[in-house]
């Protein structure tokens, strides 16, 4: 097990392979097991440090709050833990959101960034449905409801017709890692109310975003918005829903290898 004393507490992070620093930020609900497989693939060339932001995994909530800025500095207290300079930065979900924030507030110490599945700031239609979601939760819907409520909007369309993928909408029963509500409840308030729009135009790190075509949580037009305000960006639109490293892992890897080796 991996503990860093971060700003408010420890912070709890996954360690694979060798090679150039890639630091691995997971959604909400999720945490570092959200990157299973990316990180062994990842790991065959770089060294892969996967976190649990606060309030999830192995990762104690904070009393002092879990703002998205304060996420992105418990991941520069890993990397100074480690004595290391600089890493590649992939978020996905509401870990883009803590992956921009790090960019703008520690631009040495990010080399490459991967923005997937995210925005700048969240949509109406994101919002409403997760507030429902929300007060559904807080009226006293069990885990395994949530996920049932969650879990048709994460993927295509296709994807959830196939029976073949019936395993990836089954709930994982006895989850010693299971988030709280009241955990849930932080993260999502800090993502609801983070807007980095004003910042993307002084992210310096080559960026690529990448967007599921089917994504309903974070539409292609929202990924749009963070190519047009980051300079130099690149967005590449991939098959499948909110979870497209699910729908094409191979894609969606093959894509994140090949930014973060600088090619195009």
């Amino acid at each position: 097990m991996h503990l860093t004393e971060g700003p408010a507490g420890p912070v709890h992070w996954t360690d694979d392979g060798h090679g150039e620093p890639v630091v691995l930020l997971h959604g909400l609900g999720g945490d570092a097991s959200f990157w299973e497989a990316e990180r062994k693939a990842l790991a065959e060339r770089f060294r892969v440090i996967a976190i649990d932001l606060r309030g999830s995994g192995l990762t104690p909530t904070s009393a002092v709050g879990a703002g998205i800025d304060d996420l992105a500095d418990d991941v520069a207290a890993v990397l100074a833990d480690q004595a290391l300079g600089s890493a590649h930065i992939v978020g996905f979900s509401m870990g883009g959101l803590v992956a921009q924030a790090f960019a703008v507030r520690h631009p040495e110490s990010t080399d490459r960034l991967v923005l997937a599945a995210t925005y700048a700031a969240m949509g109406a239609q994101s919002r409403l449905f997760l507030d429902a979601v929300l007060d559904v939760y807080s009226g006293g819907a069990t885990p395994r409801q949530m996920f049932d409520l969650i879990c048709p909007w994460l993927f295509s369309t296709d994807f959830l017709a196939d029976p073949a993928n019936g395993v990836f909408l089954q709930y994982p029963e006895d989850d010693p890692l299971e988030q709280s509500l009241e955990d849930w409840r932080a993260l999502y308030l800090a993502q609801q109310v983070f807007d980095g729009s004003a910042a993307l135009s002084t992210i310096t790190a080559p960026t690529l975003i990448l967007a599921g075509d089917e994504d309903q949580l974070a539409p292609v037009r929202e990924a749009e918005i963070l190519a047009r305000g980051i300079p130099g960006a690149r967005l590449r639109t991939l098959p499948g829903g909110h979870l497209f490293n699910v729908e094409a892992p191979d894609t969606f890897l093959d894509a994140v290898r090949s930014h973060l080796v600088g090619e195009h």
